[in-house]
């Protein structure tokens, strides 16, 4: 429906976009997904994928927007900007890998910046994975006789959001609406760098395009009034997270909890929670813990060094959680204006986002990229030096297979996304 965005002539590419004065952006096509065609919040985000990689203003205008100030505001409208913003990043990632692959067969200089891309992949990985589950999570809508062509019949398309409990559907997303816009402008910010460094400068389309996210980014709900009302619902709700047995109130959010069940190599490796059997898995929204036997750790890694790697960090994580619940306990009333409260919600916003990760590693098919434990160690292990604690050591180096992945896709045209599918343009 797009259009290639290198034409000229056509009214959704980029020459016509960046002229077009605020306002004045074109109208939709005919046929533009929208919930009626495409029930599920989760698979109207994938649907509009595609928009959201070409424009950020053209994705709030046409769909972001609409569905937020409809008479009855759809529930998944405030989770599409994060998803929004995470699909735009993906596309700057994309063409930045390219270009780093190309010139790193030349220049060994170039070279430096593989792993800064293999990180900023994993990061953006992880954020896609709490993104989907909040998506997941929103309230199904009604059937509609005749979905969008473009995705496979699902029958439990919101198998999800009929199960999980209010409180923990409200604690995704205010976690996606806080944490995800904050992490992608930072990620987008190592992005420009290596632009800059690789010798792009500010009229290169690269850096244009880059900085016509930075600027619309608050169209995606990256400003600060936008994600400091979401931090501020997670500090509403960090008295749940002091329960014993909880972390965020999500213990009963099964379907979207990482347990799944593929074997190890049978060797023998430690656990998240210290028991001994080779699980490192996220349980719910906010809980990391042990629930399941880690496979697959990757390709240049090893299942078992990978396996002993996740529980290692699972550990440190768990240890983390213990301290955040005693201090959410210790207060009865949390202030959004109290500074304090606001750092637990920032701790706990970061540990439902390595909850989320390794649920989308355990449950991804064994074998895959997702499936295996590099692009989840480095992910973790940003999340860990987040939350200031210190890596335990030591951990393989999961940089080269993720960044094998990342060129892998920039060179067949396929998205920097979870279900990796390939780019029209």
């Amino acid at each position: 429906m797009l259009g290639d965005p290198r034409d000229p002539r056509n009214p959704y590419g980029r020459r016509a976009l960046w002229a077009a004065e605020p306002g004045a952006l074109p109208a939709p096509p005919a046929g533009l997904p929208g919930p009626a065609e495409v029930p599920g919040a989760d698979r109207l985000a994938r649907a509009l994928r595609p928009l959201f990689r070409r424009d950020l203003a053209l994705a709030h205008a046409w769909s972001i927007r609409p569905l937020s100030h409809a008479a009855v505001p759809h529930p998944a409208a405030a989770l599409l900007g994060p998803a929004a913003l995470l699909a735009a990043a993906g596309g700057v990632l994309h063409s930045t890998a390219r270009i780093v692959d190309g010139l790193s067969r030349h220049q060994a200089a170039a070279r430096q910046w593989r792993p800064v891309l293999a990180t900023v992949f994993a990061d953006l990985l992880a954020c896609e994975s709490l993104t989907a589950a909040a998506l997941r999570a929103c309230p199904a809508t009604p059937q509609h006789p005749h979905p969008h062509p473009d995705l496979d019949p699902d029958p439990d398309a919101d198998a999800d959001s009929d199960t999980v409990p209010a409180p923990d559907r409200e604690l995704l997303a205010a976690v996606a609406g806080c944490l995800v816009p904050r992490l992608a402008v930072e990620l987008l910010g190592d992005l420009e760098l290596v632009l800059n460094e690789c010798g792009f400068e500010d009229h290169s389309l690269e850096r244009r395009t880059l900085a016509r996210i930075v600027r619309h980014r608050v169209l995606a709900g990256a400003g600060r009034a936008a994600t400091g009302a979401a931090q501020a619902r997670i500090v509403r709700g960090l008295n749940a997270a002091g329960t014993a047995g909880q972390a965020g109130g999500a213990q009963h959010a099964a379907p979207l909890s990482g347990t799944g069940t593929a074997e190890a190599s049978g060797t023998g490796t430690a656990e998240a929670s210290g028991t001994g059997t080779g699980e490192a898995s996220g349980t719910g929204t906010g809980e990391v813990s042990g629930t399941g036997t880690v496979e697959a750790a990757g390709a240049g890694i090893g299942e078992v060094a990978g396996a002993a790697a996740l529980a290692r960090l699972g550990r440190r994580l768990r240890t983390e959680q213990r301290a955040l619940r005693a201090a959410c306990a210790a207060t009865a009333v949390h202030d959004p204006a109290d500074p304090a409260a606001r750092a637990l919600a920032d701790r706990q916003a970061l540990l439902v986002l390595a909850a989320r990760t390794l649920g989308a590693r355990e449950t991804a098919a064994g074998g895959s990229f997702l499936g295996g434990a590099g692009w989840a160690l480095l992910a973790l292990g940003r999340i860990t030096v987040r939350l200031g604690l210190p890596l335990p050591a030591p951990l393989p180096d999961a940089q080269p297979i993720v960044w094998e992945e990342l060129a892998r896709r920039a060179a067949h045209g396929v998205d920097c996304d979870l279900y990796a599918r390939r780019t029209a343009w």
